[in-house]
């Protein structure tokens, strides 16, 4: 096991648990007081776990960790909704675009309903399931399924991303930051990501408000693969003035204001 998977699966046990000992990681990993304590360091200054005398406990109040597909869809979904949208606006009749996991991204689905020649590829069950009995053509890659997120993933579905070429990307994240950094919370989900990005001709961020000036566990990628935004009113007005800046491209949502 390398130090990256070694970090996430103690970031899984520390999110199930809320606390762990240093000495139960020690024995769980095979692993040296000295490695588990640098990996505990590093999980601190990203500031995903606060450390305490013999042991880490998850840092709820700052970063926190991955909350279920079910929990995000209900959090601020007025604002994802106008998200959703503003990006189908952006989608054109003959286009193949690939929709990423997540609550926005399935609100670009739902908007996308009654529209007709438009081919989606997608690793989301939930999203493909939104366009049953529909004029739209949907793709699902093959995978794994992660069952949390109801997704599909692994090699298998990267292996069949690659095999193809997107319009139009539709990026769901976890965190941006004012350098055009966006990141994410699962090892596997990020490489799916970036498979996407990888063979789209635009790929475009999707975030609402509470996404900026955050900063999780895995960098997807950043500026300038990063062109487009789109988000809402609310979003920090500082960091959407650097990215501006910076020469990306920051849409809001239901406003003539960019």
């Amino acid at each position: 096991m390398n130090e990256v998977e070694r970090l996430k699966e103690i970031m899984d046990i520390i999110y199930r648990e809320e606390t762990v000992k240093s000495e139960d990681l020690e024995k769980r990993f095979n692993a040296s007081s000295v490695t588990i304590r640098r990996d505990l360091e590093k999980l601190k200054n990203k500031g995903l776990i606060i450390r305490f005398r013999g042991g880490a406990m998850i840092a709820k109040a700052k970063l926190g960790h991955e909350p279920s597909l079910d929990e995000r869809e209900s959090n601020n979904l007025q604002k994802k909704r106008l998200i959703g949208l503003r990006a189908a606006e952006l989608i054109s009749e003959g286009e193949v675009i690939a929709l990423d996991v997540g609550s926005t991204t399935l609100e670009i689905a739902k908007a996308l309903r009654s529209r007709k020649n438009i081919t989606v590829f997608t690793p989301s069950l939930p999203i493909a399931n939104v366009f049953y009995n529909t004029n739209i053509n949907v793709y699902l890659v093959g995978g794994l399924l992660q069952q949390k997120e109801m997704c599909l993933g692994g090699p298998i579905a990267r292996s069949v991303i690659r095999q193809y070429h997107f319009d139009k990307f539709f990026l769901g994240v976890a965190g941006i930051d004012e350098n055009s950094n966006v990141t994410d919370f699962g090892m596997d989900e990020v490489e799916t990501k970036k498979a996407f990005i990888e063979r789209s001709a635009e790929v475009f961020v999707v975030a609402d408000f509470s996404k900026f000036g955050k900063k999780s566990f895995i960098e997807i990628s950043n500026y300038p693969t990063i062109k487009n935004i789109i988000t809402d009113c609310d979003a920090n007005s500082q960091i959407r003035m650097n990215l501006q800046k910076r020469g990306v491209n920051v849409i809001i949502a239901n406003s003539d204001e960019k």
